[in-house]
């Protein structure tokens, strides 16, 4: 200092940092030279001098390189050997300014709080005047808005001098891609679109050269032009990322390899776009760093773009669009923000896990459906994740074996107005399904987990109700009614079109019971009417009523039901006889049988032989059979299966015409 011919030299420093000279702290982190506030008055009292003026226009460059030492020896006289530039900057201030604060007693500004507060009553009073409040001079000691304030100041100097962060020879912090001329050459430059979170001079650098932007404001865009003249594979960088919202639309750069974005207030990514056409970017992975205010990621249509995307420290994200990309993973933050999803067709993991504000409208599965291998819903309050597996498992019929294997749906309420889609998911338990534990673990549960509650408003099959219950013992299942299962289609068909009273295209239960009487129902050759046996009102009498099932064949199959244990006159099983190599017509009587009238069991032709056989499985003490299988009207009995162990009382009761008397066991029908 000795050889200098001039010098600075420090006076009250009553402005430094936040104050202004009316001793409010009301100076802008990033106040330069000429600034002015919103009235139009200039910051610096010395916005006129001459000195100051001509050196600005003098040695704008010298300027800039006497700020990157400075900052240099900041960084050097601070200390601290490990950290960012910002950190290293920071604590520069804090071992010279800040630290000193601490020395001072509360009690001293406590009373310096004291004058101001007697020169506001002394305003009050019209003793004083001053173009300031005196209470806004009282500032305490002012450390936790300074702080605040250098450190934005700290990041603003960085991006106006280039230094840092934003230096070219800077790779932390920085966003780094190699990229290329345009595909299709209609351009030989890339606009990039970089909006800060702060106000400051948003920077990149292409190669070795920085390309500074104007200073921007806080959420507001600023356009960087590089012109890569026809250069392939070049290096560029987006400096200082953690400090923008926002780093442009990328899906029409020629971008190639692995990506890494980082960014912590990032808010959107926009790499892909709906518009196939557009994307040209072909990046073939990407990694999150340090990206938690990220709210919205779009990588459509980039069809180069595979394995597994990491968002699971990514809780603020509302969106996240995939379609046309080749990602097979998904993963998205336990009780994230995620309101929106789009899975491409290559999706074969889903996994959701308390995402309170996803619904089925915008959490779109339907590319990725036919290949989903794993399905885990849980605690996702508005998603139907019931429903969206049933669309998985249709998506896949036909498929041999079919892709979805691991199922876990945990936490659900939901309504289904459809029984048959319902009735989809009793194919959970087939055995070619298995759960995934809440670890996320295969193979522990044998079959698929279900914890919820499902209502159906209308019907449902009981199988399949009672095999989803001994499997799910958690699955809470509230059913409107229950339907009859018809093992055949055509039956179905003829009982729907006599006793259907509701319309719904189904017979339940209900219904079958209130039918007391069945007419002629004509049985097609080779169907079976099993559903008889549901019709607990069925109530034929004799003389009375005149019921008939006509097999209209020698081969068919009816079950009786439970409550009629004597049969006569009231009804009739009636058949056709055919030339026909198979004779039978299989009646089962559920009920504990007294009585079976030959005469319910009849021919409308005259032909001798054994036509049909008679299932008694919960009749051990032989019937009375009045009259008998003779002459030309009525037909033999071909077998009489029994309860086992009853075989020789039934053959002691001598019955007559009856061919065989079997055990159940032998039953093969």
């Amino acid at each position: 200092m000795s050889k200098s011919k001039w010098k600075f030299r420090q006076d009250d420093l009553d402005t430094i940092i936040t104050t202004i000279n009316q001793g409010l702290m009301k100076k802008p982190y990033w106040v330069e030279y000429h600034d002015t506030y919103e009235d139009g008055t200039p910051v610096w009292n010395g916005e006129k001098s001459v000195l100051w003026n001509l050196m600005e226009q003098a040695y704008p460059e010298e300027r800039a390189q006497m700020m990157r030492r400075m900052m240099s020896k900041m960084e050097e006289l601070g200390g601290l050997q490990k950290g960012t530039h910002q950190q290293k900057l920071f604590a520069y201030f804090e071992r010279y300014y800040f630290s000193v604060i601490d020395n001072f007693s509360s009690m001293l500004y406590n009373e310096d709080g004291k004058f101001y507060e007697k020169m506001k009553l002394a305003m009050l009073q019209g003793k004083y005047t001053n173009d300031t409040d005196p209470l806004g001079q009282s500032l305490g000691d002012g450390k936790s808005p300074e702080v605040a304030w250098v450190k934005k100041r700290i990041q603003y100097l960085m991006s106006k001098y280039s230094f840092g962060d934003y230096d070219a020879k800077t790779a932390e912090g920085a966003i780094t891609v190699r990229t290329s001329a345009q595909a299709d050459a209609t351009t030989n430059s890339i606009v990039l679109r970089l909006t800060p979170a702060m106000k400051l001079y948003p920077t990149i650098a292409y190669g070795t050269t920085i390309m500074r932007g104007a200073r921007t404001d806080a959420g507001k865009p600023c356009e960087i032009v590089v012109d890569i003249n026809g250069t392939s594979d070049q290096q560029l960088s987006v400096k200082s990322a953690d400090y923008l919202l926002d780093i442009g639309d990328w899906s029409s750069y020629v971008i190639n390899g692995a990506l890494s974005i980082i960014g912590k207030r990032l808010k959107r990514l926009k790499l892909g776009d709906e518009n196939e056409e557009k994307v040209k970017i072909l990046i073939s992975s990407l990694t999150l760093g340090n990206t938690t205010s990220l709210e919205n990621i779009d990588v459509q249509n980039i069809s180069t773009l595979g394995g597994a995307l990491d968002m699971r420290s990514n809780f603020r994200l509302r969106k996240f669009l995939a379609g046309g990309s080749s990602l097979t993973e998904a993963h998205f933050a336990d009780g994230g923000a995620l309101e929106e999803v789009d899975y491409p067709a290559s999706t074969s993991y889903v996994e959701l896990k308390n995402l309170d504000k996803l619904t089925n409208e915008k959490c779109n599965t339907e590319a990725c459906a036919p290949n989903v291998m794993s399905y885990f819903v849980s605690g996702c309050d508005n998603l139907q994740p019931v429903k969206q597996l049933i669309d998985i498992m249709d998506a896949q019929v036909g498929q041999v074996p079919h892709a979805l294997r691991y199922v876990r749906c945990v936490g659900f309420n939901e309504t289904f107005t459809d029984g048959r889609a319902f009735d989809k998911l009793s194919q959970l338990v087939d055995g070619t399904y298995q759960g995934i534990d809440a670890e996320g673990q295969y193979g522990n549960d044998p079959y698929p987990v279900l914890d919820g509650t499902i209502n159906l408003t209308t019907g449902a099959y009981r199988d399949t109700y009672d095999a989803l219950m001994t499997h799910y013992p958690k699955l809470k299942l509230n059913i409107a009614k229950w339907w009859i299962r018809f093992e055949d289609p055509e039956v179905k068909r003829i009982c729907v079109e006599n006793w259907d009273k509701d319309g719904d295209g189904e017979l339940s239960m209900e219904e079958a019971a209130a039918v007391s009487s069945i007419g002629t129902i004509h049985i097609p050759s080779g169907r079976k009417f099993n559903e008889l046996q549901y019709f607990s009102g069925w109530n034929p009498q004799h003389w009375v009523t005149w019921d008939v099932v006509q097999f209209d064949d020698v081969v068919g199959e009816v079950t009786i039901p439970q409550h009629i244990t004597q049969v006569g006159r009231g009804w009739q099983i009636k058949f056709t006889s055919r030339p026909h190599p198979r004779k039978n017509i299989i009646i089962r009587f559920l009920g504990e049988m007294k009585e079976i009238g030959y005469w319910s069991i009849s021919d409308d032709i005259k032909q001798r032989g054994e036509a049909f056989s008679i299932l008694l499985p919960n009749t051990p003490t032989p019937p009375v059979f009045s009259n008998a299988w003779i002459g030309e009207t009525y037909r033999g009995c071909k077998a009489l299966y029994v309860p086992d162990g009853c075989v020789e009382a039934y053959k002691a009761a001598k019955i007559s015409n009856v061919k065989e008397i079997l055990p159940l066991s032998e039953y093969q029908g």
